[in-house]
């Protein structure tokens, strides 16, 4: 019985993958023997495990996400004179071409197009830079269909390296519910929602158009994954309290932390994010600055390995930052936060309620801390 039980869950298996196979046939001649990279566009800490499409690996074809250890999906072509990748992506997902020239270089990008089952002929010329790759598959060409009816929301940028400007966020998501309504199985207008939360950050209308989707639709792992995450940032938005966070077996961060204390200062960083270091120093002059009228002042970093947290213990030496470090082992304060990028500063009352989430801005902490203590 359990031999049956067991060869019906590889059957099954085994059909489910079929099902989601594709095929690119890729030519390029322009970059024979040089190397060209498929991945996910832009994505937000914490997002990536929802762009895991799988590509057999050859002699031309390397899993460079796995490689660096990142969450989502890039692969590395060494270009031939035909290149045939055959994959699996449980759901269509966005994607693009790049190619990262020689140091000091710009990287390169085509517009996104999406992965879905079904076989697809490519050919790239030498100029990919927003490329658009038209792809007859029924996700791309809704994708594009879509596009089109979003450009009243944007203003061209002249610049090709320079992404359009999004006029109003309200208006744009007012269309987009009403093209949910139209079309409750549309996995291009739930990558849409994530594409405006990776550029353009939380909007409070984001949940309320995924309700819209079917109920089937909310079934899949993909809804179910941008589901969560954005309820976890609803969560932890400004007039909610923070969650009480556990860093390891010795360590955590409650609601009793923050009864002593007018106001604590929370930054959430990494030793790989530029912006974090540079502004350090700022952060440094705003605790001297508030120090003396009960402020407390905390960092979160972002390092799980041995070799990183001390990198970033000399970082903060080297800063004479004078404060509790916390290091975010278990990914808690990520996850329960939605910390999806750096530098995140938070300011938290004695109660421990969110009076301010801030992305990459100490003036703009230092005048909210300001106004708050008057």
């Amino acid at each position: 019985m359990k031999k049956l039980f067991y060869a019906l869950l590889i059957l099954i298996s085994n059909f489910l993958y079929s099902q989601n196979n594709f095929e690119i046939d890729l030519t390029s001649d322009s970059y024979i023997n040089d190397s060209l990279m498929l991945g996910a566009p832009a994505t937000r800490n914490g997002f990536g495990e929802l762009y895991t499409f799988k590509i057999q690996t050859s002699n031309n074809i390397s899993d460079f996400g796995k490689k660096i250890r990142m969450k989502h999906s890039i692969y590395y072509f060494k270009i031939q004179k035909k290149n045939i990748a055959r994959g699996f992506t449980e759901y269509p997902q966005p994607v693009a071409f790049g190619y990262i020239g020689k140091k000091g270089e710009p990287m390169y990008n085509t517009k996104i197009f999406f992965l879905e089952k079904g076989k697809y002929k490519i050919d790239l010329p030498q100029n990919i830079n927003n490329l658009e790759l038209n792809i007859d598959s029924p996700t791309n060409k809704e994708y594009k269909a879509l596009q089109k009816s979003l450009d009243p929301f944007y203003i061209k940028s002249k610049n090709p390296d320079q992404r359009d400007s999004l006029i109003n966020m309200n208006k744009k998501q007012e269309f987009l519910g009403e093209y949910i309504r139209k079309n409750p199985n549309s996995y291009v207008a739930l990558w849409e929602i994530v594409n405006d939360y990776t550029l353009e950050d939380y909007h409070p209308a984001y949940l309320k158009n995924l309700n819209l989707f079917s109920a089937k639709f909310k079934q899949n792992k993909l809804y179910k994954g941008v589901e969560t995450r954005l309820k976890a940032e609803q969560s932890t938005s400004i007039g909610q309290k923070i969650p009480d966070i556990y860093f390891d077996k010795g360590n955590k961060l409650t609601s009793e932390d923050f009864k002593n204390y007018k106001l604590t200062f929370i930054d959430y960083w990494s030793t790989t994010c530029a912006p974090c270091i540079k502004g350090m120093p700022e952060i440094v002059n705003l605790y001297h600055e508030y120090k003396g009228q009960n402020v407390n002042f905390i960092t979160i970093t972002d390092e799980q390995k041995p070799n990183r947290m001390e990198v970033a213990r000399n970082i903060l030496k080297k800063n004479n930052a004078d404060w509790i470090n916390f290091f975010d082992t278990n990914k808690d304060f990520q996850k329960k936060m939605n910390a999806t990028s750096y530098p995140l500063h938070l300011i938290i009352d004695e109660n421990g309620k969110i009076v301010a989430r801030i992305s990459n801005s100490i003036e703009e902490a230092r005048t909210i801390i300001k106004e708050y203590l008057q």
